[in-house]
């Protein structure tokens, strides 16, 4: 209930009227709105606009859609809110804040899911893609429009170097919120502390955490290497951003119009996937080399046996073999 009065009230402050933001017609055409939780300039915003100039320049202008990053709209769960509510159209969201409302995407926080970047595309852009899309829709009311990446995520804390899994033993670390993440912390040794994005930094300033995790690209656009200068790459998980999108906003499109939003959804998570990982190279470049934070290198082999058995953990809990079945298979 408390979701559901946040993202309401966040709807009207943000909008005159929910009418005019969802879905408006008029002689302007169609005006969407599309939120994030990242700043202006983080690929995931830079994939946001590219998306936006794709749809208007294939409607012809019929179709605007606004950006809104750095959160807006509302934190991430309250924009999935909005979005089964229809007071937002669009939103771009890691699973792990969907999952709560879709149970399928839960499983994706599993570490060590994908074996390389062929894998990640085999999965979201074929059967297994669609098969979330019609999950979405059936159990809250929104579309998976196509899947971007955070490209893989690497720990930050700003007690010490991190080379042993040893190292995590007692270390309080800021988790997304989904059992899988609790999971995969508590298996290396650490103590996983749910935490809104938007904390993460005053925490870490404050001793309220030690440490987080993210892609390098997010670290650098939030600072938080002021107050975690010990990076480990991880390389635990590569995090599914969804590009959702509300059905009953689907529902005002035409079918040439939602077949035309689809296609460019597709075409901008692929020049995201590439673009994140010429980001995220840059940016753990830049930290060590501007900001001196110090890069250790990590025991990859003794974190992957401690994290794959958690996937299946996962699955049985969530009663998700058959697809994390899929998953192994599409990387084979």
């Amino acid at each position: 209930m408390s979701q559901t009065i946040g993202a309401l009230a966040v709807a009207v402050a943000i909008s005159a009227t929910v009418a005019a933001g969802c879905g408006g017609g008029g002689g302007d055409g169609i005006r969407l709105r599309l939120g994030h939780d990242q700043p202006a300039g983080h690929p995931y915003d830079l994939a946001a606009t590219e998306f936006a100039r794709g749809v208007e320049a294939a409607s012809g202008g019929a179709i605007r859609i606004a950006v809104f990053p750095s959160a807006q709209l509302g934190d991430s769960a309250e924009q999935i809110e909005g979005l089964h509510l229809g007071t937002l159209d669009l939103a771009l969201a890691a699973f792990s804040h969907a999952s709560q409302f879709c149970t399928e995407l839960g499983l994706f926080g599993a570490p060590f899911l994908f074996e390389d970047e062929r894998h990640f595309a085999a999965v979201f852009d074929g059967e297994i893609g669609d098969e979330l899309d019609r999950a979405c829709s059936r159990r809250y009311g929104l579309r998976l429009l196509a899947t971007l990446t955070s490209g893989d995520r690497v720990f930050f804390n700003g007690r010490r170097a991190v080379e042993r899994v040893t190292d995590f033993a007692g270390l309080k670390v800021r988790v997304m919120g989904g059992e899988a993440d609790a999971l995969t912390w508590q298996a290396f040794g650490a103590i996983p502390v749910p935490m809104p994005y938007s904390e993460v930094y005053s925490a870490l300033q404050a001793g309220v955490i030690d440490g987080a995790e993210n892609e390098p690209v997010s670290m650098l656009r939030n600072r938080f290497y002021e107050a975690a200068s010990h990076i480990a790459p991880t390389r635990h998980l590569v995090l599914p951003m969804g590009l959702f999108i509300s059905d009953q906003t689907l529902g005002r499109l035409s079918e040439a119009q939602r077949a035309m939003l689809r296609a460019r959804a597709r075409e901008t998570a692929q020049w995201e996937r590439t673009q994140m990982a010429e980001q995220n190279a840059a940016a753990l470049a830049e930290m060590q080399q501007r900001h001196g934070v110090k890069i250790s290198q990590v025991d990859a082999a003794a974190l992957r046996e401690k994290g794959r058995p958690i996937q299946d953990q996962v699955a049985g809990k969530l009663h998700l073999e058959d697809l994390l079945a899929k998953i192994r298979a599409a990387g084979r």
